[in-house]
């Protein structure tokens, strides 16, 4: 009796264990938002591209395409060296059902950027599923 306790008790720590890593790491959009702007604030490509789904829709000033996680780093951090940031703001953001979004200003050394971020929830967790940077000129022009 004591040893059928003893596998019933460890099978469920067990199972606890496997499902914590999921439960911790599943942000809310609101959270996903915050920690972006964070990263966007501080060019950090790393922890900007960690919430991207797998394959991503990325429009960089223009230039839309599909790309991989390990493609975007290399994209963004590739704008990033050429545009130091400064500021991000974020302008607006919703979320309904199981999408979410975020548009805000990012301010670099040499210019202003519109930054707009969607997300969707597949399976419990939320990911960037689309992220643009266009020049502010190009939403506002003078």
């Amino acid at each position: 009796m004591l040893r059928k306790l003893t596998v019933y008790l460890m099978s469920v720590l067990l199972l606890l264990a496997s499902k914590a890593d999921s439960l911790v790491y599943q942000d809310s959009p609101e959270a996903i938002v915050k920690k972006s702007a964070e990263a966007l604030e501080k060019g950090d490509v790393d922890n900007l591209t960690r919430y991207f789904f797998k394959t991503v829709e990325i429009d960089l000033l223009g230039d839309e395409n599909f790309y991989s996680q390990a493609q975007a780093v290399l994209l963004l951090r590739s704008f990033f060296e050429k545009n130091i940031p400064v500021k991000f703001t974020v302008n607006h953001q919703g979320a309904k059902d199981l999408t979410a979004f975020a548009i805000g200003t990012l301010q670099c050394k040499n210019g202003l950027f519109r930054v707009s971020i969607f997300m969707k929830t597949e399976q419990g967790k939320t990911y960037i599923h689309q992220f643009r940077i266009e020049p502010e000129t190009a939403i506002n022009p003078k």
